[in-house]
C-alpha cells in the first residue's frame, strides 16, 4: 500500500507548478554555443550544472525543484526522472550528413575519445568510418535515437551514453519497455518531440534560429555571434560515401526534412507577427524583435539596483560567465562586439550610477570607453587608476524611457582575442571585464 501511495503522489506531483526548461542537446549541433547563450537568461544559481549522467549521481527530482534551466546529453525524455516539474523543451538539429562529418572529424582530433586510437593510427577514411562496427554508431539516426531516449518507453536508445560504465550506472532506473521499438517508431517520436518544443532550431540556419528563440521567449535581439572552432571548408563527398551516409542516416534525414518544413513556417509566422510593430521600412528583425521583447517582458521597475553576474542578462554582446578567485564571484567579457549592452528596468527618476571593471584589453581602451542610456551618452569619473576600477556617473529621469527601460551600453571602440591580448588560448573577442553595476535613485 505505501509502494502505491508512493507511486501515486509522485505521479500527482509530476506537472505541478510552473514549467522548467530543458535544453536537449544533441552532440555536435554547436549545442554548447547555444548554451553559453542560454544561460544569460537564466539565474545561475536556477541552472542545474550537471550536463552528463555520470556527473548526475543521486537523482533525487524533490532535490532540484529550484531549477529553471537543465541542459545536457539527457535525450529527448530523459531530465523527466530529474524534476517533478513540467518541462518545455528546446533543441537544435543539424543536416545529417555535416552531422556525420563533424563527428568523424571530432574523433580526429579529440584523443580522449573512445574511438580515437582506432580511427586516427589506423588512418581511418570517412567512408571506413561509416562502415566500420565500432564507429557505424556513432553517426547512425543519431538525432532520432537521441531524441526517443526516455527511461520508460525507449531506454534501448542508448545514444545519450557516453560509455558502458554510464549504461550501469543507470540500469537501476531503467524500465524495460513492452515490445521494442522500430527505427520508424523511434522517427515518429522524435517528429513528435520537435511539434511539441516551446523552441527547436537548425544549424544551418543558425542566426534566424536565434531570432526565433528571442521572439518566442519574448528576450531581447541576441545580436551577431563570434563562430569559434570553425574547421576549414570540407571536401565534396564521393558518391558512395553520400550513398553510404544516406543509408545508414535514413531517419535523421527524414526528422531534419520535416524540421526543416515546420521551421520555415514557423519563421514565416514570426515575421508576420512582427509586422504589426513596425512603423518604418527601415527597421530590421532584430529592432522588431526589440519592440516585441519590450511590450511583452514581465516588468518590474526598481527605484534601486545592486546587479551581478549571476542574475538574468539582457542584454547583447556578452560572453559567457566567469568567475573570479579567490572572491569566488561572477563577471562577464563585453564581445565579440565593440558595443554591449544590458536592460534595467527602473522608475522614472535621477540615478547616480557605479560600475566596477576588473579588466580591459588595454589601458586606452577603457579610458577611451563610452558609457550610455538608450544611446544618450553619460560622462564618467573615477578615482581609481590602472585596468580595476569603478566608474561613477549620473543619469537624469529624461534618460529613463517612459516605459522603464534603461539600456546601459559600453562601446570599448575596440576589441581583441583574448589570447591576443593576454598570450592565453581563447580566441573570443573581447573588451573588458565588468563584475558590477549599481543605480541608486538620488
Amino acid at each position: 500500500m505505501k509502494a502505491w501511495f508512493s507511486k501515486w503522489l509522485s505521479g500527482f506531483k509530476k506537472n505541478q507548478g510552473s514549467p522548467a526548461t530543458y535544453f536537449v542537446h544533441v552532440p555536435k549541433t554547436a549545442g554548447t554555443s547555444l548554451i553559453v547563450l542560454l544561460d544569460r537568461f537564466f539565474n545561475n544559481n536556477q541552472i542545474f550544472s550537471k550536463q552528463l549522467w555520470r556527473e548526475v549521481k543521486a537523482i533525487e527530482p524533490e532535490n532540484n525543484q529550484q531549477y529553471e534551466l537543465y541542459r545536457g546529453h539527457f535525450g529527448g525524455g530523459g531530465v523527466d526522472i530529474l524534476t517533478d516539474r513540467p518541462i518545455e523543451f528546446l533543441t537544435i538539429l543539424r543536416d545529417p550528413i555535416e552531422l556525420a562529418r563533424s563527428t568523424y572529424q571530432y574523433v580526429l582530433r579529440e584523443k580522449n575519445t573512445k574511438v580515437h586510437e582506432l580511427v586516427s593510427a589506423g588512418r581511418m577514411t570517412f567512408l571506413e568510418f561509416l562502415k566500420h562496427e565500432q564507429t557505424k554508431p556513432l553517426i547512425e539516426n543519431r538525432m532520432v535515437r537521441n531524441i526517443s531516449f526516455d527511461f520508460k518507453k525507449d531506454p534501448a536508445a542508448q545514444e545519450v551514453f557516453l560509455s558502458t560504465e554510464t549504461i550501469e550506472y543507470l540500469q537501476s532506473i531503467m524500465q524495460q519497455a513492452t515490445s521494442s521499438l522500430t527505427d520508424a517508431d523511434r522517427l515518429q517520436r522524435a517528429k513528435n518531440f520537435v511539434e511539441k518544443c516551446r523552441w527547436f532550431g537548425l544549424l544551418e540556419r543558425f542566426d534566424e534560429s536565434l531570432q526565433l528563440l528571442c521572439f518566442e521567449m519574448s528576450w531581447p535581439p541576441i545580436g551577431p555571434s563570434q563562430k569559434l572552432n570553425v574547421v576549414d571548408k570540407k571536401s565534396a563527398l564521393t558518391g558512395e560515401e553520400k550513398y553510404h551516409l544516406e543509408q545508414v542516416n535514413q531517419y535523421d534525414m527524414a526528422l531534419y526534412a520535416f524540421a526543416q518544413e515546420r521551421f520555415q513556417h514557423k519563421f514565416k509566422a514570426m515575421l508576420h507577427q512582427l509586422e504589426n510593430y513596425r512603423t518604418d521600412q527601415e527597421q530590421s528583425i532584430d529592432d522588431l524583435l526589440d519592440l516585441h521583447y519590450q511590450v511583452n517582458h514581465k516588468k518590474v521597475l526598481k527605484s534601486f539596483v545592486k546587479y551581478d553576474f549571476v542574475e538574468v542578462l539582457l542584454g547583447s554582446q556578452w560572453h559567457r560567465r566567469e568567475m573570479m578567485q579567490p572572491e569566488q564571484e561572477y563577471f562577464r567579457w563585453t564581445g565579440p562586439g565593440q558595443v554591449a549592452s544590458i536592460d534595467f528596468w527602473l522608475k522614472k527618476q535621477t540615478y547616480q550610477i557605479q560600475i566596477r571593471i576588473i579588466n580591459a584589453i588595454s589601458i586606452d581602451v577603457l579610458n577611451q570607453l563610452e558609457v550610455s542610456i538608450n544611446g544618450q551618452a553619460l560622462k564618467w569619473q573615477t578615482q581609481d587608476k590602472g585596468v580595476v576600477r569603478v566608474l561613477e556617473m549620473s543619469c537624469s529621469a529624461e534618460n529613463i524611457k517612459a516605459n522603464g527601460l534603461a539600456r546601459l551600453s559600453f562601446n570599448t571602440q575596440k576589441v581583441l582575442s583574448h589570447a591576443r591580448a593576454f598570450e592565453s588560448d581563447d580566441q573570443r573577442l573581447v573588451g573588458l571585464a565588468v563584475h558590477w553595476i549599481q543605480f541608486k535613485h538620488v
